[in-house]
This record gives structure tokens, C-alpha cells and sequence, in this order.
């Protein structure tokens, strides 16, 4: 009854992994899927900074591609593009009102191929016969556990079904997937309430600081009876890097962090119940020296009826 349930939100979420669902059980094809389907809507800017054109090569994925400027037309696939060195010249945060992610907007050496591309895509440090998933990690000998052929990427304690999920996405659904099944334990915590998925939604914008027209239309007033809970503290990197090994699980360190908030999951009996958190990626950790600002970070929104 669980799985089902839980299946049933996320399917409500992610029109595209319905399109997964069916693939699995009524044997589609995936080429089937028309591209509008595929497409995620209008994306706009939230944030950008320079990225100093940082080298970066494709991590294998066969879902990487470069886009146009507002994430809605492919340009290039990055599978023809093997052996190609990609320079970041700006690392963006993007939305379409519901769905945020990171991304770089990449040029190749010549600068006749460019476009934008999502964070997880691409491996740090110029393409060579020898790159491996690790070959750049500046991380001499750090943990590797979670980064296999299945889990490129490196998320802690994967579940199959959000693995299996993970190969039908397009470039803007990997972090919300991620999101999705590292928020659910924590959100099962909260014994009484009821899961929202319209409070995801909520949490995310508060955790970029902004609501988007969606939201202020859909909440109005009600925003302001809305609570937050967030994380009490930035992490240290070696914080960080504990957490992307899995060490504690995401669920374990929350509670903690609930628990020196003096904060109880079960005084919301009745409330409602979402949450967003930062995706985390024990690959993306090892490419960065260890150290990304946001892992971590978690706001759950809790509203009582």
C-alpha cells in the first residue's frame, strides 16, 4: 500500500515517469514518448555567476544534452561528442515555476558548439584516453561506494526503482527525483500528517528565497500560515562529505538536526506535509574538492488545515 501510494504522488509529479511506468509494465517503447511530453516547459534564470570556464568532459550518460536557452529544444547530443572538452563559461540555477536545477552553460574548444547543460552530465577536468569516473577527483584514495555503472552519479543507499527512474529522465527531472526519495524517509518521520506534494513545491521556492506566480496564485494568503523548519547550520566539508558517503543517511541527519532544534515530528499530528532538500551526489562531492555550499540544506513545510 505504501509503494503505491508514494507511486501515485510521484507519478503526479513527473508526467515523464509515468511514461517510465508503462514502458515497465505494458512493455512500450520509449521512442514512442512524443518530445512534447518530453519537454519541461519554459526554464528563466534565478541565479548566475561565472563558472571561469572550467574544463569538463561527458560522464557517459546517453540522456546528456545540450540545450537552448530556456531548456526547451535540444541542440546536441553529447553522446557524439565522446572525446570532447567542454568549458564552462556560467554555472546557472534555472526554473520553470516548479522544477529547479543547476546548469553549465558549456562551449567546445572552438566555441562553434555550445549550449546548456545539466550539472550531472559532465565530469570535471579536460577530456583524456584515461578519464575514468574518478580520474579527476583531486581526492587521492577519498570513498567511492556509491558510484557504479548502475548509480553514476553516486547517491547514497539508491533504491532500485529511483535508479530505474534515473534512466528515463530528461535533463531538468534527475535532481528532483533525487529530491523526491532522500525527502520520503524524513517525511514518514513526521508520523500523523499528511504528505502534500503541493508543499514540495512550496519548500523549494522558500529555500530559493522566492515564490513564483504558480505558488502565490495556487497558496495566496495561506502562504503566511505556512511553517518552515530548515537546517540550523551550514556544514562543515567534512560534513558534507560524510553525508555524501551515507554517513549518517540523510534521514538520520535531519532528525538530528530536528532534535538540536528541539523540533518533535510528532507535535504535527493532522498538519500537511512537503519538503525540499539539495540533491545530494557522492560524485559531484569528489569533483569539487569536497565542498558544495548547499549540500545539506533541507526546508520542510508543514501547514495545518
Amino acid at each position: 500500500m505504501i509503494d503505491a501510494y508514494t507511486e501515485a504522488i510521484h507519478l503526479k509529479k513527473h508526467l515523464i515517469l509515468f511514461v517510465g511506468l508503462l514502458v515497465s509494465f505494458a512493455g512500450l517503447a520509449l521512442t514512442s514518448v512524443p518530445q512534447a511530453v518530453k519537454a519541461a516547459g519554459v526554464y528563466h534564470t534565478v541565479k548566475s555567476k561565472s563558472a571561469n570556464n572550467i574544463s569538463f568532459h561527458w560522464n557517459g550518460s546517453t540522456n546528456a544534452y545540450l540545450w537552448n536557452d530556456n531548456l526547451t529544444q535540444k541542440k546536441h547530443h553529447l553522446t557524439n561528442y565522446p572525446k570532447t572538452t567542454w568549458y564552462a563559461a556560467k554555472v546557472l540555477k534555472m526554473t520553470n515555476g516548479t522544477k529547479t536545477g543547476t546548469f553549465y552553460y558549456v562551449t567546445n574548444q572552438s566555441g562553434k558548439t555550445k549550449g546548456y547543460v545539466w550539472k550531472g552530465y559532465l565530469t570535471r577536468g579536460a577530456y583524456s584516453s584515461n578519464s575514468t569516473v574518478t580520474s579527476n577527483n583531486p581526492n587521492k584514495g577519498a570513498n567511492t561506494k556509491w558510484i557504479t555503472k548502475g548509480n553514476p552519479s553516486g547517491i547514497p543507499y539508491p533504491t532500485e526503482a529511483e535508479l530505474d527512474k534515473l534512466k528515463y529522465a530528461t535533463s531538468d527531472e534527475p535532481d528532483f527525483i533525487v529530491t523526491y526519495y532522500q525527502d520520503q524517509p524524513v517525511i514518514k518521520a513526521f508520523t500523523g500528517t499528511t504528505y502534500n506534494d503541493k508543499l514540495d513545491d512550496v519548500a523549494m521556492d522558500e529555500a530559493n528565497g522566492q515564490f513564483g506566480s504558480v505558488i502565490k496564485h495556487e497558496w495566496g494568503d495561506k502562504l503566511n500560515d505556512i511553517q518552515y523548519v530548515k537546517l540550523s547550520a551550514q556544514l562543515t566539508n567534512q560534513q558534507m562529505q560524510n553525508l555524501a558517503n551515507g554517513s549518517p543517511t540523510f534521514k538520520r541527519f535531519v532528525l538530528n538536526d530536528l532534535t538540536k532544534q528541539h523540533i518533535k515530528p510528532s507535535n504535527y499530528k493532522g498538519w500537511q506535509i512537503g519538503m525540499f532538500s539539495e540533491p545530494i551526489y557522492q560524485k559531484e562531492l569528489l569533483i569539487s574538492n569536497g565542498q558544495n555550499p548547499r549540500i545539506g540544506e533541507y526546508v520542510i513545510a508543514l501547514y495545518k488545515p
